[in-house]
Order: structure tokens, then C-alpha cells, then sequence
């Protein structure tokens, strides 16, 4: 099996003992009243290996709240075909997530069904969401994006309360390899007025060998069209405005360009890994604001949408003075 064309499996086979692993689950109501994202995962350093699954919840009174339940590494397992990966009670899969989960903080159970994914455009040489970057053994973090849109159909139970599913929107992603980068820009939305629009960006400090560079991906998918713009396909990054809540954006390619404007107000705190240790802190928001302007290359509009419902992380992004 192509491991570089089926990142969605457990890849841990090849790495050391530093290194970390997790799958990116967002499921969105119908209504828009609740967004919730779940991080199954592991994570291995010298002192030891454990899994965890992290939540993250925008609830219809717009509070955002954040939990890390953390299990012994035995109580994580993953299937390659068809994928699975399991942590505790709770399986994750491409048809759908079965959560069983209880600490002190939150209750989760329930099942949802994933239909009618959306998959990105892969080749030879651009196997997954990296391209060619992704046969390159030794990065940092690896990042590939599952499904830019999906269908969801079922309920959660969380503290008790019913949450219905049914007929709402999803996401899926995933992240492997050490650390997440020092200082990164990420994006994502699939929530703009046509509900097949679906948004991806990331803008990373990359390090490479005994230097470092500025990486950017961003994939956006408009009425059954994909316009990909990436560090590996000649396009070009023009940051106008980055801080720790706003970002302005714009891309260019031989045939199209992309701006994005993005701002986020309410954020928490989520564990991301350095070298393997679950102990860098960052912040996502899950209901940001973000316009996109995208033109062909006679500068005529082809799209211009919004979007409310858009996941943030700005990270340590503030531009030198």
C-alpha cells in the first residue's frame, strides 16, 4: 500500500520515538448552533507514549470550550484497510465516529455517520495535500487534508444534552511527524453561502536541513472546482496584515489569484506536540469570520464569499516591525 496517497493511515511505522500523530474529526449542525471537533491521537517521547482524544465545542450560546482526556497508549489501536483508528471506547473511521467518552469535565456518546466525502485532486507526483514535499522523509510535520466536505447524519449526547447531526457539514484532516511548526497561519472553512464551497490554508515556518523557509497550502474547492495554491506549484505568497487575530492574505498563480481576510475573536486553548511532548499550548477558534476575493488571471471575480463558521489557529504569527 502507497503510504504518501493513503496518509489517512497510522503512519508510525517508519519514525522514532519522537513523534506524534492525530486525526482532525469537525462536525457542524444544520443550523449552525454547534460545531464540535474531536483530536484522536498519540504521541511518543522518551519518557514514555500515551493517547488522547481532544475536544474542542461551540455550543448555540456561543461559548467555546476545550477538553484533553488522556489514555494509556494501549487503549489506542488503528486498521489500515478500511481505516479505523480507536482510542478507548471511541472509533473514528471514513464512515463515521462512534464516541464513548467520560472524564470529569464532559460526556460524550453517540454515533455519526460521514457520507459522500470530498476528496482532494492527488497525482504521481502530488500524492496528497504536500505534493512533492511529502516524500521528503525528515519534515517537521506532515499535514493532508481527508475530506474538504462531507455529509453528516446522526446525534451526539454531550453533557447530556441531544445534539442532532443530521443533515449538517463535516471535515476531516491529519498532522504526523515531531513538532508543529514554531509559526503557522491555519484556515478552514466549509460554511459560505454555496454549501459545496470549502476552504483550506495553512501558512507555516518550515525547517529544512540548517535552514528554515515560509510554506503555504491553500486549497479551495467552488463549484466542483479545484484552485490549489502551494509553495510546490509556483505559486506566490503576499502577506499584507498577520497577528494574533487578524490575517490578510493573498495568493497568486499563473492563472488565478486568492485573497483571504480572516479574523477571530473568541479562541481555547488546545496541547499541541514539540518533539514528540504534548506540551505546547495554541489557540482555535471556531467561529471566525473569513472573506475570500478569488479572480482569474484577467482580474475577473469568479468568487467572492463569507463565512462565520470558520476554524482558526494564528500562531505566534505576529509580522517583525
Amino acid at each position: 500500500m502507497n503510504r504518501h496517497k493513503n496518509r489517512l493511515q497510522y503512519q508510525r511505522k517508519s519514525y522514532n520515538k519522537a513523534y506524534f500523530e492525530g486525526w482532525y474529526y469537525k462536525q457542524v449542525t444544520a443550523d449552525g448552533k454547534h460545531t464540535i471537533s474531536f483530536i484522536p491521537g498519540v504521541n511518543f517521547e522518551k519518557t514514555g507514549a500515551n493517547s488522547f482524544i481532544q475536544i474542542i465545542h461551540l455550543n448555540e450560546q456561543d461559548d467555546l470550550n476545550a477538553f484533553m482526556i488522556d489514555y494509556p497508549i494501549e487503549a489506542f489501536s488503528s486498521c489500515d484497510v478500511p481505516f479505523s483508528a480507536t482510542v478507548g471506547k471511541s472509533v473514528f473511521s471514513l464512515d463515521g465516529i462512534s464516541l464513548d467518552v467520560e472524564s470529569e469535565e464532559i460526556v460524550v456518546k453517540g454515533n455519526v455517520q460521514l457520507l459522500n466525502l470530498t476528496r482532494i485532486k492527488t497525482s504521481t507526483l502530488n500524492p496528497n495535500i504536500m505534493g512533492w514535499f511529502s516524500y521528503i522523509p525528515f519534515m517537521e510535520c506532515n499535514h493532508d487534508i481527508v475530506s474538504m466536505h462531507h455529509e453528516l447524519n446522526g446525534s451526539l449526547i454531550v453533557n447530556g444534552q441531544v445534539i442532532d447531526f443530521t443533515g449538517g457539514i463535516g471535515y476531516i484532516e491529519k498532522d504526523w511527524g515531531r513538532s508543529f511548526p514554531s509559526s503557522y497561519v491555519w484556515i478552514e472553512s466549509n460554511h459560505f453561502d454555496d454549501s459545496k464551497t470549502g476552504l483550506f490554508c495553512s501558512v507555516a515556518t518550515i525547517p529544512f536541513l540548517a535552514f528554515s523557509f515560509e510554506g503555504f497550502i491553500c486549497n479551495l474547492i467552488h463549484k466542483g472546482v479545484e484552485y490549489r495554491f502551494a509553495t510546490y506549484n509556483g505559486s506566490k505568497l503576499l502577506v499584507n496584515e498577520r497577528s494574533d487575530n487578524k490575517v490578510r492574505l493573498k495568493f497568486m498563480h499563473k492563472e488565478y489569484s486568492l485573497e483571504i481576510q480572516g479574523e477571530v475573536a473568541d479562541t481555547q486553548n488546545l496541547i499541541a506536540p514539540k518533539m514528540g511532548s504534548m506540551n505546547k499550548t495554541i489557540k482555535e477558534g471556531l467561529s471566525g469570520k473569513v472573506e475570500i476575493h478569488l479572480k482569474d488571471k484577467y482580474n475577473q471575480t469568479i468568487l467572492e464569499a463569507v463565512s462565520h463558521k470558520c476554524g482558526m489557529e494564528l500562531v505566534e504569527t505576529l509580522l517583525p516591525k
